[in-house]
């Protein structure tokens, strides 16, 4: 038996990131109904057949959203396993300036500047001139080694060498190639230098082909062009520090790239094309996401999150209503704002008569309160008290059904406070305030006037 019911609901639909939750059963059970509605066809049927779109859908945009973060993520890395073979082939050309003053002018090799994250086809572009400058460099080292004596001859040739994939050995290779060119350093060392590097660099993670981060390139090639031993060692204190540091970051990269992948499901296609830049590349870990760029994208996917949540409110509305009348309940058309502004719904079943169920609903506590009320006025009895007591438990019986039917569609509930019927008195309420008494008033006082002429 039951009296007043009190339930708190939650609107389905599962959240990822930072609490943005893709449109859920509520948004898709609407859609649903209105389709089932303009189609003629069952609510099941409809169902599905929304999913079915809305999944493929889903799956279209992740395909998408993937391949361009691939595809930005090989640009990148392109650029960088260009960037290290210029430079390698610059420290080439220092090096023979040494031994060759005459030549240092043309194997200098101007700075190319990397253009900022988001630029596509800059990028590109810059990848294009990095090719240029270094087919001229290596056309230059190649005319320049002729002017060699043989043995230095075979070591530019080993030094200008690329192994079929980037990585450690074609470092260890280059530099210690690239050291027997130095005039002046002792050519002993090299073995002990190559040691030293390949030991400390070897802790790094890298995939297949990966290239070697440019600032610990940088520092290796320093150690293994080190003038002394000690130069060397000291060196390699800190390239094992940059080494650890590197590796921290790596892994943090790692964990974030699976929460920013949620947020690019669903970033807005207006979003600016600098910040989807930064956080594919944060997503396919190339980078880390600047904070700036963090800050601005945590507060469009709160907009996100605003704007999801009002379209679930909205489409609950529409669910409940469609809903009631499905089990068979008369109601009035619900404003779409009642899960966000809160309201009373009033519906009854044929055959009723003078009782309805009164629906009040509070978004900020995510509460919604069910109880019988009848008009006020009503002759006070015996047999009232009787058909109050009916009436509360007619509504038991039926509740269970009207929230598994909303549970299924989205709008699940718990139910947080029942009375047994009759245990308060049912609620008697302004007539005006019921939807069937505001009609019958309308109708008498359009009727009125004619009455009044035919008297």
């Amino acid at each position: 038996m039951s009296g007043p019911i009190a339930v708190s609901y939650s609107l389905s639909g599962g959240a990822v990131g930072i609490n943005v939750a893709p449109l859920g059963t509520v948004f898709l059970a609407a859609a649903a109904l209105q389709e089932a509605q303009a189609m003629g066809q069952e609510y099941a049927e409809a169902l599905a057949s929304v999913t079915a779109r809305s999944e493929q859908l889903a799956e279209k945009r992740r395909r998408h959203q993937e391949a361009q973060t691939q595809q930005r993520a090989a640009v990148e890395q392109e650029a960088t396993r260009l960037e290290s073979r210029l430079n390698r082939l610059q420290g080439i050309a220092a090096s023979l300036a040494e031994r060759l003053p005459e030549q240092a002018a043309s194997l200098a090799s101007g700075a190319l500047r990397r253009p900022p994250t988001g630029h596509a086809a800059a990028m590109r572009d810059y990848a294009e001139a990095l090719r240029n400058e270094i087919r001229r460099l290596e056309i230059l080292l190649d005319t320049v080694g002729h002017a060699l004596d043989s043995q230095l001859r075979d070591t530019l040739a080993l030094a200008m060498q690329t192994a079929p994939q980037a990585g450690l050995d074609d470092l260890l290779q280059a530099y210690a190639a690239q050291r027997n060119l130095r005039p002046g350093l002792n050519l002993k060392d090299s073995a002990a230098f190559r040691h030293t590097v390949e030991r400390v660099l070897s802790r790094l993670e890298l995939a297949a082909g990966e290239a070697v981060p440019r600032e610990l390139e940088t520092l290796a090639r320093e150690i293994l062009l080190a003038p002394t031993l000690e130069r060397a060692e000291t060196l390699a204190v800190e390239l094992r520090l940059r080494v650890q540091r590197y590796q921290e970051e790596r892994k943090r990269l790692r964990e974030d790239a699976e929460e920013i992948n949620s947020w690019l499901a669903v970033l807005p296609d207006e979003a600016p094309a600098e910040l989807r830049a930064a956080l594919e590349l944060a997503a396919a870990g190339v980078q880390a996401l600047p904070p700036a760029v963090e800050a601005a994208a945590r507060q469009m996917l709160a907009e996100v999150r605003q704007a999801r949540e009002k379209q679930e409110q909205e489409a609950a509305a529409l669910v409940l209503q469609q809903s009631l009348r499905d089990l068979g309940y008369a109601v009035d058309d619900i404003e779409n704002t009642l899960f966000v502004e809160g309201g009373v719904v009033h519906f009854q079943r044929q055959g009723w008569e003078d009782y309805y169920v009164r629906l009040r609903l509070d978004p900020r506590e995510n509460t919604v309160n069910f109880n019988v009320v009848r008009p006020r006025g009503l002759e006070e009895s015996a047999v009232r008290k009787r058909l109050d007591f009916l009436a509360e438990e007619r509504w038991c019986a039926e509740f269970p059904k009207l929230q598994q039917t909303l549970a299924a569609r989205g709008i699940a509930s718990t139910v947080t406070r029942q009375l047994g019927a009759g245990e308060l008195p049912v609620q008697s309420v302004d007539p005006a305030s019921l939807p069937q008494r505001r009609e019958e008033d309308a109708l008498r006082a359009s009727q009125a006037p004619l009455q009044k002429g035919f008297s």
